[in-house]
């Protein structure tokens, strides 16, 4: 069989034969796709997008010239690392075992140049005796052939299932981080300070800038809303209620609990996720360490800690920037501006939201803790894990917002 030797720069060259020179029409001829041919077969590759090589074998593929056809299949992959391939097999008159195992040989030098590999056009006869060998891993990626679409019946089963399976894990995570606190509580002396106040400072000190400034511009934006429905009956001092109980109430506690959630619930998620692909949660475990008493504890105090406490700054910030807008828009001097809030604003309002942080703390935690535990393979899984902690733990904070005003108003009715 005649050796070749690839360079892919949008051109095709062979190497001549010893001591014979390759003419300008056999060089011209050879900018074309790769034909490589052997005993009983021919392989020919062409490269169809700027990601993807498509190689064609036709001919016969058996024990007899099996080793002729893998090194020349795995050369040609080999010259294009960064393309995926696409295997045509219209042109295979016979295969057999041997065949299959040159297949696989290919899928796993795919594999391991992180490409995808794929098989088309192959003949019935061919897609049955592949499924009678030991080709299972093919079938699992779905290489042989697209997996069917689930009915929606299935869809629906598998979603029960999967729903089943997270709450499960919830109440089991749950339960263990309730127990690890139990813990700690009664023998505080074990609890690692240093730490806690280290996480304290990430989870509320560090997001004070990005806090006020939403705040404010919160404040402000409720004021110019509000003041263009109270201007049409001479009632711009009522901007200072609006602002002030909705700031305190309502915005203040949820858009904090938003701003963590989006910082300090990604951050936990994907540092135990690294963890957990770095095998450091095990070493935890070997070493007789509670991986939750070691890393959820100590991050659930702090976030529960720190949210409060950005809580009553942005419910300050938001009312001074309505304040700062009716003072300059709507001819309200600061004084009367804070007349009016002490006059409308209890103090239980403030606390009611004040508990709604506390209680968005300990879900933004244990959120982003159980996402980050549920990590598993590489780093496509750990994105994977911090996204999902960063939505989930804003459509928990949302429902659970929701489910307070509910009760909040009950409550005063009573």
């Amino acid at each position: 069989m005649k050796r070749f030797k690839e360079m892919f720069r949008f051109r095709w060259r062979t190497r001549a034969p010893r001591g014979e020179a390759t003419s300008a029409a056999e060089q011209r001829a050879l900018v074309a796709p790769t034909i490589r041919e052997g005993a009983d077969f021919s392989i020919t590759a062409e490269a169809k997008t700027f990601d993807e090589v498509r190689i064609s074998i036709s001919g016969k593929i058996f024990m007899e010239n099996a080793q002729l056809v893998l090194p020349a299949l795995l050369s040609v992959m080999e010259a294009h690392p960064l393309e995926n391939t696409v295997i045509d097999l219209a042109g295979v008159e016979y295969l057999d075992s041997s065949g299959a195992a040159v297949l696989m040989e290919a899928h796993r030098r795919a594999s391991r140049l992180n490409n995808v590999l794929r098989l088309s056009n192959v003949p019935s006869a061919i897609r049955t005796f592949l499924g009678m060998v030991d080709f299972e891993q093919f079938k699992d990626l779905g290489i042989l052939e697209p997996r069917e679409e689930p009915g929606v019946m299935v869809q629906i089963g598998d979603g029960a299932l999967e729903l089943s399976r997270d709450a499960r894990d919830m109440v089991t995570f749950i339960g263990a981080t309730v127990v690890a606190l139990l813990q700690d509580f009664s023998r505080p002396r074990k609890i690692r300070w240093d730490r806690l106040w280290k996480l304290l400072a990430q989870s509320g000190f560090d997001a004070v800038p990005i806090v006020t400034l939403l705040s404010f511009l919160m404040g402000a934006i409720l004021a110019f809303q509000s003041a263009i429905q109270f201007r049409k009956f001479g009632a711009n001092i009522f901007v200072a209620d609006l602002v002030s109980v909705a700031i305190c109430l309502e915005m203040g506690p949820l858009l904090t609990s938003l701003i963590v959630a989006g910082r300090s619930g990604a951050a936990y998620a994907a540092h135990i996720g690294t963890m957990q692909v770095n095998e450091e949660v095990d070493a935890l475990r070997a070493l007789a360490i509670d991986p939750i008493r070691f890393l959820v504890s100590p991050r659930l105090i702090a976030c529960a800690i720190a949210l409060p406490c950005l809580t009553v700054f942005a419910d300050l910030v938001g009312v001074l920037g309505g304040c700062v807008v009716a003072t300059f828009s709507l001819d309200l001097t600061p004084q009367a501006f804070f007349n009016q809030v002490h006059k409308v604003l209890e103090v239980s309002d403030i606390a009611k939201g004040l508990i709604k942080s506390v209680v968005f703390g300990v879900e933004i935690a244990v959120i982003g803790c159980m996402k980050g535990f549920q990590v598993r393979g590489g780093a496509e899984s750990v994105g994977h894990a911090t996204t999902s902690a960063v939505v989930t733990g804003i459509f928990v904070l949302t429902v659970t917002d929701a489910i307070f005003a509910i009760l909040y108003y009950y409550l005063a009715v009573l």
